[in-house]
């Protein structure tokens, strides 16, 4: 509903009034900075004419610490105003995007509610005159219509009556349009936002979070969220988000510290990078599978990353090798091998242990049930690696006065020899024989009580009778096969991506955790690309955390691996206070786009797209690769001068990437993703379908080799990820004939085209 010429004035009046306070705000903060880095100088100065440099007592060191101790709280005042100058900034731009009037229950007081990003106070009233967008009363702008309202205080729930919803468009200070609305924030803004170009980082959508997004934002009373939505639906965003509400709500418990991202690559943890900042929030920890697991490892071992797991599947030929890869591939990562390393830890805990008697010159020091009955009952209570260290040390200590003794009588009897006269040199000796004699014994107590990693995982292959009593009956077909391989991979010091998370598992399930208390919250994206183990590895890291994990099942990448669904997961952490939401409305793509990416998958129902019309996607054949490269550099041309600010040529794998990128860039400024690139270009783009996962672009050019094409039963799921990239344009170009996927599609979803043909 449009506004009439009043409320536009009086809208425009009080932007003006709020700007002004923002800026006095500035000025202030400025000064304040200034006295700030003037005192850290003052300081600083003193303390270097009135400190000792060579502090020689207690007085000198506790000045030094005072001086410290000052300089440090200096520095916290003035990193503190140059974070509010930085807010200030941003809301000088834009100081709100909306408002709610409000009338609670019981009160004849309408109150007026703006909300930004940040809240504004009124200094001198102490008015709030912009609310954070994350305060308990702004939800509901983002949950209810005009009428019946609530939200819940930190005092308990609050009802009344919303009287009013208006959402504003502020560029730059000025208000360039203004409308009043009921519960959907998908008409006019929403409109506005979908249609515009991809950026180079991800936008923050604080203007236009939906009803069933602010669900998840906002859920603070559940350790396990597990959310489920198809592509485009803001999952990313909404994690982003979450993080930032997390910080505002808990903000004398947590901050960005306790908080760690996993995300699929770090080409997309550089793309998310600029969402907290631009909510006023310091980046949290953002990571990868691969690097944290790995740096709790610590071996050195040639490890496969899961770019290069990606390009080996994509890419081999169907050798046997390749096949005994695949298989050994599909069975660690299935629900069947959890359940066996489970079995296998149970195992090693309760009876994989060998003990002896420890015997010198036919004296028992410690019986064998002495020791079992330490490491079951005496340190139970410890983790199996502490165990035996606390074993070991006991070991240790019983056989030092046996030495000792043993020591006294060489020491005499080597004096009673009459073969040497120095006390010194008889001590020498005599060191060096009861050396020899107990090393036997020492080598015994070191090898019960080590815990070689790589041995103890190894040892669940070497034997096919034990390993087939630990898959309580569900034995693979091809478990020879698959065990050797295993033992083959290590011999030659190689390290395959699916042996990474069990090796870990067993790791810290045996002990040898890394201090992970300080993560208080931990938010793992594209989860249905993650192994049953490596979600293991995650319940046993984070016990104490809550998590959040978002994905989509049918945007699971890897063709040989099952993707472990929300119940799935809910399954393997076993935690009571879970909950799984659905998303069901996706937002990325024009109607065309989405309906034409429906329709690859197997299962169609997935949801319904908050879409805008534009034009179908266009199915290209060209006679040659020839052919096709340079009307694939045609294309690129007439998009970018449509206006088109990012464009991915999206191919296969990153040998087919490498190619494309040979042919395009001779004439195109245009850019390579690698699996190594730590920063996220922007512009025009080569990547390779696996890197694409999380991304979005204006256009997506997508080359399907006629000789490596994607697979219509195995690639499915990874050719609907890369279409579903493309916010307004989706070319496919392909050579020879029609690829398979295409062969039952409905024709009226697509344009096809035949270019260099007779």
């Amino acid at each position: 509903m449009d506004t009439n010429k009043s409320d536009r004035l009086y809208e425009k009046e009080r932007l003006d009034r709020t700007i002004e306070i923002i800026e006095q705000k500035i000025g202030k903060a400025l000064e304040a900075k200034q006295k700030f880095k003037s005192d850290i100088i003052s300081t600083q100065r003193s303390m270097r004419n009135d400190v000792n440099p060579t502090p020689t007592d207690i007085d000198d060191l506790a000045n030094i610490w005072q001086y410290q101790a000052d300089i440090e709280q200096q520095g916290h005042r003035f990193r503190f105003a140059d974070q509010q100058i930085k807010r200030l900034e941003k809301m000088l731009q834009s100081p709100y995007f909306a408002r709610i009037d409000f009338n609670e229950d019981g009160s004849s007081f309408e109150e007026v509610i703006y909300i930004g990003i940040h809240s504004l106070m009124n200094d001198k009233t102490g008015e709030l005159i912009v609310y954070d967008w994350r305060a308990p009363v702004s939800s509901m702008f983002y949950d209810y219509e005009t009428g019946r309202a609530m939200y819940i205080s930190p005092t308990g729930t609050v009802e009344g009556d919303l009287l009013l919803k208006r959402q504003y468009r502020i560029k730059n200070g000025k208000l360039e349009y203004m409308f009043d609305c009921s519960l959907k924030i998908d008409d006019e803004i929403l409109q506005d936002v979908l249609g515009r170009s991809a950026d180079s980082r991800m936008k923050t959508i604080v203007t236009t979070i939906q009803r069933e997004q602010n669900r998840v934002i906002r859920n603070d009373s559940h350790r396990l969220l597990i959310v489920q939505g198809p592509a485009g639906s803001g999952k990313t965003s909404i994690a982003l988000h979450r993080i930032a509400y997390l910080l505002y709500r808990y903000r004398k418990s947590v901050n960005a510290e306790n908080i760690v991202i996993f995300s699929p690559n770090k080409v997309f943890n550089d793309y998310i990078s600029s969402v907290l900042p631009e909510l006023g929030e310091e980046n949290v920890q953002r990571t990868t599978f691969f690097d944290y697991t790995g740096k709790i490892l610590g071996i050195r071992m040639k490890k496969e990353e899961m770019s290069q797991l990606m390009e080996y599947v994509l890419t081999g030929h169907r050798t046997p090798e390749y096949e005994k890869r695949i298989e050994s591939l599909r069975y660690k990562t299935s629900m069947d091998f959890l359940r066996v390393l489970r079995n296998y830890i149970k195992y090693l805990e309760e009876e994989g242990m060998m003990f002896c008697d420890l015997v010198h010159n036919g004296k028992k020091i410690i019986s064998s049930e002495e020791i079992i009955e330490m490491f079951h009952k005496d340190y139970k209570f410890l983790p199996l690696y502490n165990r035996l260290q606390k074993i070991r040390q006991r070991l240790f200590y019983l056989l030092e006065p046996v030495e000792r003794r043993r020591m006294e009588q060489v020491m005499l009897e080597l004096a009673d020899s009459g073969n040497y006269v120095n006390r010194r040199e008889i001590k020498a000796r005599s060191t060096l024989l009861v050396r020899e004699e107990f090393r036997t014994i020492r080598e015994s107590i070191e090898g019960m009580t080590d815990f070689n990693l790589i041995d103890t995982y190894l040892k669940l292959f070497e034997d096919l009778e034990f390993f087939c009593r630990m898959c309580d009956g569900n034995i693979p077909s091809n478990l020879q096969a698959i065990c050797d391989k295993t033992i083959d991979d290590f011999s030659t010091n190689r390290l395959s991506y699916e042996d990474l998370a069990p090796l870990v598992l067993l790791n810290i399930s045996m002990g040898d955790i890394p201090d992970s208390l300080s993560i208080k919250h931990v938010v793992i994206d594209e989860v249905q690309d993650y192994t049953p183990v490596q979600l293991e590895v995650f319940r046993l890291l984070f016990k104490d955390a809550r998590l959040t994990m978002l994905g989509d099942v049918n945007q699971s990448i890897n063709p040989y691996t099952v993707p472990v669904g929300a119940e799935g997961i809910s399954r393997i952490f076993n935690m009571d206070n879970s909950l799984i939401i659905n998303l069901s409305k996706s937002y990325r793509s024009t109607e065309e786009i989405s309906a034409f990416c429906r329709s690859l998958l197997l299962n169609k129902d997935q949801g319904e797209y908050i879409g805008r019309k534009g034009v179908k996607p266009r199915i290209i054949r060209a006679c040659s690769q020839s052919v096709l490269y340079e009307n694939v550099k045609q294309d690129i041309g007439d998009l970018q001068k449509g206006g088109n600010k990012s464009i991915a040529v999206i191919c296969k794998s990153a040998l087919e990437s490498a190619r494309a990128y040979k042919q395009l860039s001779q004439k195109l400024d245009i850019r390579l993703i690698k699996a190594d690139d730590e920063e996220y270009n922007t512009g025009t783009v080569v990547v390779p379908s696996y890197l694409a996962k999380g991304l979005e672009f204006d256009a997506v050019l997508v080359l399907n080799e006629s000789e490596n094409g994607y697979d219509p039963e195995r690639e499915r799921n990874l050719l609907y990820t890369v279409c579903t990239r493309a916010l307004h344009v989706l070319h496919i170009y392909y050579d020879g004939t029609l690829p398979a996927f295409l062969e039952h599609l409905d024709l009226q979803l697509y344009l096809h085209s035949e270019i260099g043909g007779e």
